[in-house]
């Protein structure tokens, strides 16, 4: 079993424009929140995985649909080309 904090991403629409914020932000919020401590508290992302690059996939091409994993802090950190962001803890 493992338990799974979701997110549907950091931002709003505004009309057909996805407005996003930093997707690498709300992992740190979502996984803190998930361990029940601060985002600072964290190991820095940059250790486990490249966060400029995850930034600039979500905003490139919308028509190309992606997943990408990686593991980060005790669990398993998925983000979508939606901008959804899940963080699964094996339980």
């Amino acid at each position: 079993m493992t338990e799974t904090t979701t997110s549907n991403g950091a931002g709003g629409t505004t009309g057909t424009t996805r407005v996003r914020e930093r997707t690498t932000i709300e992992i740190a919020s979502l996984v803190a929140d998930a361990k029940g401590c601060e985002p600072w508290e964290l190991e820095p992302l940059s250790q486990v995985t490249d966060p400029d690059a995850i930034e600039e996939l979500l905003n490139g091409d919308r028509e190309v649909a992606f997943e990408i994993a990686f593991d980060y802090e005790g669990g398993r950190v998925t983000v979508t080309s939606d901008g959804d962001v899940a963080y699964e803890v094996p339980a």
